[in-house]
């Protein structure tokens, strides 16, 4: 004879989950919720952070290859230029002292490859002086931005400083509140 919930047995008695049964399922049920959710929350912040890390290491790492061409193309000391990138006669990206500028439209948004424009969300200061870079789905939308709003509300981005100098690198800055 199998069991199932509120099932009469042959002896006239019915079977099944009483109600403190059901009630003490429910509570250890909610104790697990209220332990587990946390972790799960902690799980999509540290995820956050991880991603927006990672494109400040891939941004740097784009830098020096940039920095790279520039020193071929011997423009490593100029203020503001643009390179060509892949030798194909056209300049491509906006540099400064060598290195991207913090052009909205002309530089790490240039450098950078695959998906970016539908995944990440930028913009930059009056006058091109600083680069802010969050996610998309931080940001509520994708792409190049007049101003930095949606990347400053997300809580979670990235500022870009260009060098100001020759000799000077460009710095990566992470805003992590609220991841």
């Amino acid at each position: 004879m199998s069991l199932t919930p509120f099932s009469i047995s042959s002896n006239g008695k019915s079977s099944g989950f009483t109600l403190i049964e059901l009630v003490v399922v429910l509570l250890i049920l909610a104790v697990l919720a209220v332990i587990a959710a946390p972790r799960f929350i902690n799980l999509s912040t540290e995820a956050n952070i991880a991603s927006i890390k990672a494109m400040g290491g891939a941004i740097l790492s784009s830098s020096k290859m940039v920095y790279a061409k520039s020193l071929s193309q011997g423009v490593e000391k100029i203020d503001k230029t643009t390179i060509d990138l892949d030798s194909d006669g056209i300049d491509d990206v906006e540099v400064s002292y060598g290195y991207p500028s913090a052009s909205r439209s002309n530089s790490i948004s240039k450098i950078m490859a695959g998906d970016f424009s539908n995944e990440w969300t930028w913009s930059t200061t009056y006058g091109d002086t600083r680069f802010w870079l969050t996610t998309a789905a931080l940001a509520g939308r994708s792409g190049e931005y007049i101003n930095q709003t949606a990347v400053r509300d997300s809580g979670c981005y990235i500022l870009y400083d260009p060098a100001t100098s020759s000799g000077q690198t460009p710095t990566v800055t992470y805003v992590t509140t609220d991841c």
